[in-house]
């Protein structure tokens, strides 16, 4: 089944479906060390994207349709051309999202990501300080996430929310919820973690 060739043409059916939300993992390079990632995050892959490349996805997805991108990694602030890749999003009539532990989101960096056209972000709180600092593999990851959510604020970026559920987080989920609205956010994203990476490593989470 591997080695049938491509179609020739495009079905009819085909043709009555678009993707309209892609989540585009930008780079694997990561200042996280988090123990449920499932791609195994950490240092950029020598393979991938140039900025040309990139820059030429972003025109194919427009292309295709695709109404919002949202980026990610690893961790999407940590390619040089990050800046580039949303603005061009936005240059090509996109909503342009992101989602990041947002550990060194400094304010330096959510007013530069404002200017690009970033329209919302979602930032990855995944328990109480103890439990989230565990979980994402930094001490003080925590904190720098609240730091990130108030730069993001301040810089005029609405921001988002997400947790994955895991036996440690799962108890101390109605007091992370009166932390994040007290941090202002617009919504919370709850999801269950997948067995994938090194959250398959480790199963008893």
């Amino acid at each position: 089944m591997r080695r049938l060739p491509l179609a020739d043409s495009v079905r009819p059916i085909d043709r009555r479906w678009q993707p309209v939300y892609a989540v585009w993992e930008i780079t694997l390079r990561c200042d996280l060390a988090c123990r449920h990632c499932g791609s195994r995050a950490g240092r950029e892959r020598p393979d991938e994207l140039s900025t040309a490349e990139a820059l030429d996805l972003v025109a194919q997805m427009a292309d295709l349709g695709v109404k919002e991108v949202t980026v990610i990694g690893g961790e999407a602030y940590l390619r040089d051309d990050w800046i580039e890749i949303i603005q061009s999003i936005r240059a090509h009539g996109m909503t342009a999202t992101m989602t990041t532990g947002g550990r060194g989101l400094t304010p330096e960096k959510a007013r530069e990501a404002k200017a690009a056209g970033l329209q919302s972000c979602s930032v990855s709180i995944d328990g109480l300080e103890s439990t989230h600092d565990t979980l994402r593999g930094v001490k003080g990851s925590f904190n720098s996430a609240l730091a990130a959510i108030k730069n993001l604020r301040e810089a005029g970026i609405p921001v988002a929310a997400n947790t994955q559920i895991s036996r440690p987080s799962l108890p101390e989920l109605d007091d992370v919820f009166d932390v994040l609205v007290a941090a202002g956010i617009h919504s919370w994203q709850v999801q269950l973690t997948v067995a994938m990476g090194r959250a398959a490593d480790e199963p008893h989470r």
